[in-house]
């Protein structure tokens, strides 16, 4: 329940001269004043309580699944189901989190009446600012007496909770630039070639290049031979994906900031090596913990869609597992690049850690 205090005030000094004037002058129109200044605040309870009794609410998007900061179709029915008038609604909804621009706006505000049994189809559009699992939408209603003294406020008892894709940014590449920062193990690409022919060879097909025909081994089968190049080495890298912990449904705009960039840094260094065919090893929790490497397009788009359903953790234990193994990852993968993203460490320089 809120109050208005300016209105409260007045309220006060009106239930005040009522007792006044019926103490003074007495008779049944002092009495009738008196009577409705003390009488107006539980009746005006009762008939909050009747209207969030009888007023449903319903919203719905054309699917659950949004991408970040982009517009999609919103609906939202209200329905009254008393035997009375229900005045002055208030919709309320989370512009932290989301932006909801509705078509049937009365001159700019968000209020609304329904007389008895009447069904208000409410069009419009929604547009998540964040990546990640949360509720947009109508959040919550309010309801006032008559003179707007007392306001009750509730939460909607359906949210419209949605799962919103990251976007795929550059925001990861300037880190991810490894070229002439280590000379140690390496691993082949299964699709990156080298430049120049290899020791490999096969027979010659039309189109090869003269320089690739190997002449000894063309003399010695009496085909011409043709040398293929080797497959490229690369550094063999490990994206390590220490996600928060917390499993709190309503979490605060700092922590869904957090979980935003940590998605998005997280597909977007996933997309820079798969764009280039360079295997990329990522460990993240999805329930358990789990090792996914990521070397092709269609590798990357099976991350994608999983990462982004969001991280999340069914044992302590797997908490504890991804915190030590990003604490020693370095020690123990000798010859690596390992890359360790923490959530709950942003924007500290502590969120980012390259071991090379």
């Amino acid at each position: 329940m809120k109050i208005s205090p300016g209105r409260f005030i007045v309220f006060l000094l009106v239930l005040s001269g009522s007792i006044a004037f019926a103490s003074v002058r007495g008779g049944t129109i002092p009495y009738m004043c008196l009577f409705t200044a003390v009488l107006y605040l539980p009746v005006s309870l009762v008939w909050m309580l009747a209207g969030r009794r009888y007023l449903s609410a319903w919203q719905e998007t054309e699917n659950l699944r949004f991408m970040k900061e982009e517009e999609q179709p919103f609906r939202l029915v209200l329905e009254n189901d008393g035997p009375f008038r229900i005045n002055d609604i208030r919709l309320h909804f989370d512009s932290a989190r989301s932006v909801t621009v509705l078509s049937d706006e009365k001159e700019g505000t968000r209020i609304w009446s329904a007389v008895a049994g009447e069904r208000i189809p409410i069009e419009g559009k929604v547009t998540a600012k964040y990546a990640g699992g949360y509720c947009v939408g109508l959040t919550d209603i309010s309801l006032s007496d008559p003179f707007g003294v007392f306001r009750m406020v509730y939460p909607v008892p359906s949210p419209l909770r949605v799962t919103v894709m990251p976007r795929i940014t550059s925001v990861a590449d300037s880190v991810l630039n490894f070229e002439n920062l280590k000379n140690s193990t390496r691993m082949k690409s299964p699709w990156l070639k080298e430049p120049v022919p290899g020791n490999d060879i096969r027979l010659y097909m039309r189109g090869d290049p003269l320089r690739s025909i190997h002449w000894k081994a063309s003399a010695s089968s009496g085909e011409l031979m043709t040398r293929v190049p080797d497959n490229l080495e690369v550094h063999r890298i490990i994206l390590v994906l220490v996600a928060d912990p917390d499993r709190s449904e309503n979490k605060t705009i700092e922590a869904v900031k957090r979980r935003d960039y940590f998605l998005e840094f997280a597909v977007s260094a996933a997309w820079y090596h798969a764009d280039r065919a360079e295997p990329l090893l990522i460990i993240y929790p999805r329930g358990s913990i789990k090792h996914t490497m990521v070397i092709t397009p269609e590798d990357f788009s099976d991350f994608y869609e999983d990462i982004s359903r969001g991280p999340f953790y069914n044992k302590e234990s797997d908490i504890n597992e991804l915190a030590e193994y990003a604490g020693r990852a370095g020690a123990d993968e000798q010859g690596n690049i390992v890359i360790t993203l923490r959530e709950r460490e942003y924007p500290s320089e502590r969120f980012l850690e390259i071991r090379m």
